[in-house]
């Protein structure tokens, strides 16, 4: 039987991601592992949710922010350097949710704050806002339960981020339920990240008696990378995404292009163009093209729009398309 408490220097969520999952896969019988970590400029959404529909995610990585997806259900969540993120990662027969969360809500009652466990698993400050998230996961040799601190996050960051662009979008995702949220440094000024994650160790000794801190020597850093790899891939953060339907115009100057696009796992199953353009063979050329293709046209070639055919006008009106799909915050 063991208790232990890990923390990372590394602010990148696929990284951070990764030592979770390796975590979880050193759980023995009757452990219990606090693991602290933090992320920088990232949003987080949920398995089952479709990145299009939760966050701006095109303007977010063009400001040098992530966009990540954890393997448990739940909401987006927008993290940066003033947010906390904590996991217990458990051997079932010792998982106990209600002694975590005494962990974290102890640990707020040394600074003075009665935190409530509401709703949809939140926690909510005296005054009602929300000020954290939790999300679970059963691996069967491993539960997981892990959660945000939001200590002092940038508020219009997250509002920017969390805000999906104006183009029509239906999909079949799980949408996340915007809640009234707040930064605990609004009530407790004196709070700092650092602070909190001291309090939250000597919270976790308290309850569960004698911890050990692990220490980066003992993990397996070519397996870390690997699946950091994985989670920094394509093909899970957007690729995972449920069915959706988007409709986005745009004017050229050779006429209006109205696109109905259908995708799934953020490829298109099927597009439509709609157009006012004088080259009448023009929309059914650009939907052969990219049909099959990802959304953010990341995999269409040169090549690909020259085997197209058509003439030398044509296609450059193609490549004019393809651009704006590529750099549209869709």
């Amino acid at each position: 039987m063991g208790h232990y408490y890990y923390q990372t220097e590394s602010c990148n969520p696929w990284h951070n991601l990764a030592v979770e999952t390796y975590l979880g896969s050193r759980i023995e019988k009757n452990d219990v592992i606090l693991y602290l970590w933090q992320n920088d400029k990232t949003v987080v959404i949920g398995r089952n949710q479709n990145a299009l529909l939760e966050c701006r995610a095109k303007l977010l990585e063009e400001e040098g922010g992530f966009l990540a997806r954890r393997t448990t259900g739940g909401g987006a969540v927008y993290q940066d350097l003033g947010n906390l993120c904590f996991t217990f990662l458990a051997d079932p027969r010792v998982y106990d949710l209600e002694r975590q969360m005494r962990v974290v809500t102890d640990a707020l009652k040394t600074y003075g704050l009665r935190a409530e466990f509401s709703g949809r698993n939140d926690l909510l400050a005296e005054n009602g806002c929300k000020f954290s998230g939790n999300a679970f996961s059963n691996t069967g040799s491993c539960r997981v339960h892990h959660g945000t601190l939001m200590v002092d996050v940038d508020l219009q960051n997250m509002e920017r981020y969390l805000t999906p662009s104006s183009h029509k979008l239906r999909a079949k995702g799980v949408s996340s339920v915007r809640s009234r949220v707040c930064s605990l440094r609004d009530i407790l000024p004196e709070l700092t990240v650092e602070g909190l994650k001291g309090a939250l160790i000597e919270s976790f000794g308290k309850e569960y008696g004698s911890v050990q801190k692990l220490k980066d020597q003992e993990f397996p850093l070519s397996e870390i990378n690997r699946t950091k790899e994985w989670h920094a891939s394509w093909e899970w953060r957007y690729g995972k995404s449920p069915e959706c339907e988007i409709r986005c115009t745009r004017r050229f100057s050779w006429g209006e292009a109205d696109l109905w696009i259908k995708g799934s796992g953020l490829r298109i199953l099927e597009i439509k163009m709609y157009s006012d353009c004088l080259d009448a063979s023009l929309p059914q050329a650009f939907e052969r093209l990219v049909t099959g293709k990802r959304l953010d046209m990341g995999d269409v070639t040169e090549e690909d729009i020259l085997r197209a055919g058509g003439s030398e006008q044509q296609r450059e009106r193609v490549r004019e398309a393809v651009s704006w799909l590529s750099s549209a915050d869709l």
